[in-house]
């Protein structure tokens, strides 16, 4: 059962192989109509052949091509852009040096992207690409990958070494082959190929953004290059914004899935710094810091928040897709999605593992303490930090109100005075008129350790959960079509549903720019791909489908009138 739902969070293994564009069976296999308002009619496949300029197979299947997107893809990852958390300012912190050395590879290996788009330097390593359209009336598109990886925690427990980018034949070897370098090459191969053909004059002005810092967040990168956006062309300025993610294709008898994400979850880190007295571990007390930051650890894993699926939410499309065009899969689900029974699939999704289970759940983890300088002094600073990836009926101040609650006994217990987001006038508006925070400083009974303890909470990082982007309308039928064309397979049926992203990309800064926003990895075997640990890799088919999808992507989007 949990199979399908594996796909969710980015486990796909499909077998399906690309084959000429078949006939449409979207109308086939109807049965059983769900009681919902979305039925999951699908867009006509849209083949892009109309605009005169090669196809995608012809420029992309051969050879030649291939080893040329071999070279290229080996080219940007063997440049070790790592970005890490604790980088100093450009210029300042030489780990940022890399990123210099990324830019004068692209330079070298898309030479006619160089020579035709304007390209700007946007805080010094973002990365800014227009290609300018002769229709000042259309809505320009963009077009985004990040140029940074995460580190590699020790390399000799790699099978090739990570920056080496070997190909054995299938693979690319290395970090970043997959995130986001994949992405990256793809773009500007698209491009390059496009600039290449001097009859391809855009209509559409398209822009590709390249942030440097999406593994930290973005806020160097994508918040800067969206600020100059935003500055340049307006709010809603913008037809469409793609980017990388997406919860990958899979294929159950004659249906393939493809489930781009149309929207992400929030994004809050939790710290929890605790003050106590100190003293010699000879004479403990009964808790030492770290032993009450235990216990709010153990507080808060008692108590998860509760799952909750959004009626007509990209989750509930999907599965009534699901149940529309593969109703034999899960017959239990099928029934449960027909009676329209929102808990039932709820409790579907959670049973059917954490997969699916956090798509339609605030996550929360325990991912960071710190405490004690010595082995025999108990400590006097302890800090927790909590991860919670906000579900879209939730809040971010909601999620930070739970956290001052679930530790309100303990405040009590311990005699702590609480601090919660001094200063967070969102949190302090959610919080005015409800029930007051435990009380400061409980006094302690006679004979009780008075541990003249603070505990302060506070935030970082924060993004609220993503707008939904509409799955109707010119523009999702263009995006949508498309996928049908390059994944098309015979005797089969393509289905483009969205989907929500556990996680979080760069995409959130670029919200209020444009209404449709996609976070669509196009490979099959995307998400097999080891991303962040060892041995991360990209299938080299992989890598030419995601180059034929943007390369046809853009032709569509550039024939397009409105």
């Amino acid at each position: 059962m949990a199979k399908l739902f594996m796909l969710l969070a980015g486990v796909a293994a499909v077998s399906a192989h690309v084959a000429a564009p078949a006939r449409d069976q979207s109308q086939q296999r109807l049965s059983p109509v769900t009681s919902s308002r979305f039925q999951c009619n699908l867009p006509p496949v849209l083949d892009p052949a109309g605009d005169g300029l090669p196809s995608a197979d012809d420029l992309f299947s051969s050879k030649s091509a291939r080893e040329r997107q071999v070279k290229r893809l080996q080219a940007v990852v063997q440049v070790p852009s790592v970005s890490y958390d604790d980088l100093g300012s450009v210029g300042e912190d030489e780990r940022w040096a890399p990123f210099f050395d990324l830019h004068d590879v692209l330079e070298k290996t898309f030479p006619t992207v160089h020579k035709k788009a304007k390209v700007e330097k946007i805080n010094t390593l973002g990365l800014l690409y227009t290609i300018p359209g002769s229709d000042e009336g259309l809505k320009p598109v963009l077009l985004m990958a990040h140029q940074d990886v995460v580190p590699v925690a020790d390399a000799s427990t790699w099978k090739y070494p990570p920056f080496d980018a070997v190909y054995d034949g299938d693979f690319i070897w290395g970090r970043g082959a997959s995130d986001d370098k994949n992405m990256l090459t793809g773009l500007l191969s698209a491009f390059e190929a496009l600039l290449s053909n001097s009859d391809w004059v855009p209509s559409r002005t398209f822009v590709l953004a390249f942030g440097f810092d999406e593994e930290c967040s973005g806020f160097r990168g994508a918040r800067e290059i969206s600020a100059h956006l935003n500055e340049r062309y307006g709010k809603d300025s913008f037809a469409a914004i793609l980017d990388e993610g997406g919860l990958g294709l899979l294929e159950f008898g004659n249906a393939l899935y493809v489930l781009p994400a149309v929207t992400e979850k929030g994004h809050v880190n939790i710290f929890f710094e605790l003050d106590v007295v100190g003293g010699h571990s000879s004479v403990p007390f009964p808790h030492t810091g770290i032993g009450i930051i235990a216990e709010i650890v153990a507080e808060l894993e008692a108590h998860p928040f509760k799952a909750e699926l959004i009626e007509d939410g990209p989750v509930h499309n999907h599965v009534q897709c699901q149940a529309r065009y593969s109703p034999e899969l899960y017959p239990d689900l099928t029934e449960l999605v027909q009676q329209g029974d929102l808990e039932g699939i709820t409790h579907w999704l959670v049973r059917a593992g954490r997969e699916t289970q956090y798509i339609v759940q605030t996550s929360q983890a325990a991912d960071t303490i710190q405490g004690g300088q010595k082995i025999n002094a108990m400590p006097e600073k302890t800090v927790l930090g909590v991860n919670y990836r906000v579900a879209h009926h939730n809040s971010l101040a909601e999620v930070q109100h739970n956290a001052v609650r679930r530790v309100g006994g303990i405040v009590k217990k311990y005699g702590l005075t609480l601090k919660p987001y001094e200063g967070d006038e969102e949190y302090q508006k959610y919080v005015a008129g409800l029930p007051s925070a435990p009380e400061a400083r409980a006094p302690q009974p006679e004979g009780v350790v008075d541990y003249k303890g603070t505990l302060v909470l506070s935030t970082r990082d924060k993004s609220h959960p993503a707008p939904i982007s509409p799955t109707s309308g010119p523009a999702w039928d263009i995006f949508a079509g498309t996928i049908r064309h390059t994944f098309a397979y015979e005797n089969g049926t393509v289905v483009p549903t969205g989907e929500i992203m556990t996680g979080n990309t760069d995409s959130r800064h670029y919200i209020g720019l444009s209404d449709n926003i996609w976070r669509f990895m196009p490979g099959r075997s995307h998400a097999d791909s080891n991303i962040h640990t060892i041995d991360e890799h990209v299938r080299v088919d992989d890598h030419i489908e995601t180059v034929k999808f943007l390369y046809d992507f853009v032709r569509n989007f550039d024939a397009a009138k409105f």
